[in-house]
């Protein structure tokens, strides 16, 4: 088991330590990100293939307008389902990663079984703590677009908050404002930094499908293109949904560190008490 290296970091060397943490346990955070976007895979080619077929069938005019209304109904319906589905399995990915940066950064071992078994009874936590913060930054949006940033900002730690202090939504929330006091604009740098490779990562799968849409004239895309292009969202998901969970793990461990002693508090909680000697029998047989 390796050791924590617990101290206070600057900005620079929790984004270095992002990467390398990355790199090295690349399959680590590859596989568990992989089973929740494998699932909104399936559900995106399901969709996709409904699509084709209703299109197919409108164009073919085989549908006649009440059917179409109600293919449109249920079309909307089908979009609802795979947001929602989105959601679950989005905060699951995110919940498990979390709880694998800080098995590695305490120096535990850590695993895509046990990252996942981890999460049992936090989901609720997850998707409720994500979803207060959504709710909060999108009304912080409304507000003339600057609040939302600094709420977002000012909440980045919630989720690991959540999960590894076990805590309930509105506890995170209160949380990581606490935390990230004063912090806001290290926590801003990586959020840009981390959308911004995520944003060049799926741009480098999912583009050429776009292109295709677009010239030289606007036309849907066959089903076994929407296929492929689903698994390539699929791909650069799996690729760049990790660094942004790893990032602001480590950045809630270092407020920690910063501001409360973590590093002390874990070391004196990992010291042993030492074991009281034996003491002597006493109920030996005296000689005579």
């Amino acid at each position: 088991m390796a050791t924590a290296d617990l101290r206070p970091m600057t900005l620079g060397e929790v984004l270095d330590r992002t990467f390398k943490l990355y790199f090295a346990n690349f399959w680590l955070f590859s596989g568990i990100m992989c089973f929740p976007f494998l699932i909104l895979f399936v559900f995106n080619v399901g969709v996709g293939w409904v699509s084709s077929a209703e299109l197919t069938a409108l164009r073919a005019g085989q549908i006649t307008p009440s059917a179409a209304i109600a293919i449109a109904a249920t079309s909307f319906a089908g979009v609802m389902f795979l947001i929602l589905i989105s959601f679950i399995v989005t905060g699951v990915g995110q919940a498990a990663t979390i709880f694998a940066v800080s098995d590695i950064y305490l120096g535990k071992m850590a695993t895509i079984r046990n990252s996942f078994q981890q999460i049992r009874g936090h989901i609720l936590q997850a998707l409720g703590t994500i979803f207060i913060v959504a709710l909060a930054v999108g009304a912080g949006f409304i507000c003339l677009v600057i609040p939302g940033i600094v709420i977002g900002c000012r909440t980045s730690v919630a989720i690991p908050a959540a999960m590894l202090e076990d805590l309930g939504a509105g506890a995170a929330f209160s949380r990581s404002m606490d935390l990230t006091r004063g912090f806001a604009t290290q926590a801003f740098l990586v959020f840009l930094l981390c959308v911004s490779i995520a944003t060049g990562v799926s741009s480098l799968f999912t583009m050429p499908f776009m292109m295709m849409q677009l010239l030289p004239k606007p036309h849907q895309l066959p089903f076994g293109m929407i296929v492929l292009q689903d698994a390539c969202a699929f791909v650069g998901s799996v690729l760049a949904s990790p660094l942004q969970v790893i990032a602001f793990s480590l950045m809630y461990y270092n407020l920690r560190v910063r501001k409360e002693g973590f590093d002390l508090e874990h070391l004196m909680g990992s010291l042993e008490p030492p074991s009281s000697p034996s003491l002597p029998a006493t109920d030996a047989a005296l000689p005579s």
